[in-house]
C-alpha cells in the first residue's frame, strides 16, 4: 500500500490559521501513525508552538509566489492547482489535499487501498453541470455563464487538443481530493481548463470545474466525505471562527498532545451537529426558506432558531415581513 502526505494551504489571517490548526489535530487524532503534512503557508511562526512535534514540513508563501500561483488570470482558487502541483514535487507519495475549512471525523487511510490510476477521490458530488441554468437569478449569473460557455465552446488542453465538455457531467466538490501520483501528468490541463473558465465567467468555481471534468474523463471518481467534515459555507466558517477564537489559544497550545488528541476526538464528534443547529445556521435556512417560498419550511427554522436565541430583533423583523408577504399572497 502506498504512503500519502496530508497537504493544506493557511495564509492571510489569523482565522484561517486556526482553522488549519484544527484540521492538522483532527488528522493526527484519527490517524494510527503519524503521517506526512505538508503546510503552505505565510506564517510558520504563528504554527510552531501549536503543531510541535508533528511530522509537519512548512513550504513558505511569499508574496511573489502567491502572484504567480494566481497566474495572469489572477485566480485565487488557481492556487490549489500549484500547491498540489509543487507536492507532487516533493513527494512520490499519494496526495490527500484538504482546505482549511475541514476537520477529519474518520481515519482517511481505508482509501489509500482503493486509489490507483483509475481511481481518484473528491469530496462528494455535488450537481450535473446542467443544472447550473435552474440557480435564479441575478445570484446565479455566473453559474448561467458557466454552462453557457461549456455548451458552446470547444477548449483547448496543454496540449492543443480539444475538449467538449459534457453538460452531463458532475461538479464535486474539490475541498477535498485524494489523488493518485498519475495525476501529477495531467495538471497542466487542470491549468488550461481553469485558465479558459475564469476569464469568460467570473465563476470562482472554475478550478473545482476544471479537476471534476478531468478527473471524469480520465478516472472514476468516488465520494470521500465520510471521513472529513468541509464548512466551506459562508455562516458555516462564522460559526466556526466564532468557536475556534475561544478554543485554539495560546493556552491551549501548552497542553500535551495527549490532551490535544483527547479534547480533539471529541470535537470532532460534536462539532458537525454544533455547526448544523446552531442558531446563525437556523436563521439562514428560515431565510433561504423564505426567500424560496418554502413558508412551512422556513418556519421550522424560525421556531427552532427562536428557541436558541431569542432575543434577535432583526431576524424578529424579518421573520414578520415574511408572514406578512405570505398573507398577502393568499388573498
Amino acid at each position: 500500500m502506498m504512503k500519502y502526505t496530508l497537504v493544506t494551504q493557511s495564509f492571510g489571517k489569523e482565522n484561517e490559521y486556526k482553522r488549519a490548526i484544527l484540521l492538522l489535530w483532527s488528522f493526527w487524532a484519527v490517524t494510527p501513525k503519524p503521517l506526512p503534512i505538508m503546510l503552505f503557508t505565510d506564517n510558520p511562526d504563528y504554527f510552531y508552538p501549536y503543531v510541535s512535534g508533528m511530522p509537519v514540513t512548512f513550504v513558505p508563501l511569499f508574496e511573489n509566489k502567491i502572484k504567480e500561483m494566481r497566474g495572469e488570470i489572477d485566480f485565487l482558487h488557481r492556487m490549489k492547482i500549484s500547491l498540489i502541483e509543487e507536492s507532487f514535487e516533493k513527494t512520490n507519495d499519494i496526495i490527500l489535499y484538504a482546505d482549511s475549512d475541514t476537520f477529519f471525523t474518520g481515519d482517511p487511510g481505508s482509501y489509500v487501498k482503493r486509489i490507483s490510476p483509475y481511481q481518484n477521490f473528491m469530496h462528494l458530488m455535488e450537481y450535473p453541470f446542467y443544472e447550473l441554468r435552474n440557480m435564479p437569478l441575478p445570484s446565479g449569473k455566473y453559474a448561467h455563464a458557466f454552462l453557457d460557455l461549456i455548451e458552446k465552446k470547444m477548449f483547448q488542453l496543454s496540449d492543443g487538443t480539444g475538449l467538449k465538455i459534457d453538460p452531463h457531467l458532475y461538479s464535486w466538490n474539490a475541498g477535498v481530493m485524494f489523488l493518485h501520483p498519475s495525476v501529477a501528468e495531467w495538471l497542466p490541463d487542470v491549468y488550461a481548463l481553469t485558465d479558459q473558465f475564469f476569464p469568460s465567467t467570473g465563476n470562482h468555481a472554475s478550478e473545482q470545474f476544471a479537476f471534476s471534468i478531468m478527473l471524469q474523463n480520465r478516472t472514476k471518481v468516488n465520494a470521500c466525505s465520510d471521513v472529513i467534515y468541509h464548512y466551506w459555507y459562508r455562516v458555516k466558517k462564522d460559526v466556526m471562527d466564532n468557536w475556534l477564537s475561544k478554543t485554539i489559544t495560546p493556552d491551549w497550545a501548552m497542553r500535551s498532545s495527549e490532551d490535544k488528541v483527547e479534547m480533539i476526538k471529541s470535537w470532532v464528534t460534536i462539532l458537525p451537529d454544533k455547526i448544523e443547529n446552531h442558531a446563525w445556521m437556523l436563521r439562514d435556512n428560515a431565510i433561504q426558506a423564505f426567500h424560496e417560498n418554502k413558508f412551512s419550511e422556513g418556519y421550522k427554522f424560525a421556531f427552532r432558531k427562536i428557541i436558541k436565541s431569542p432575543f434577535d430583533g432583526k431576524f424578529i423583523k424579518d421573520l414578520l415581513y415574511h408572514v406578512k408577504r405570505q398573507i398577502s399572497q393568499t388573498k
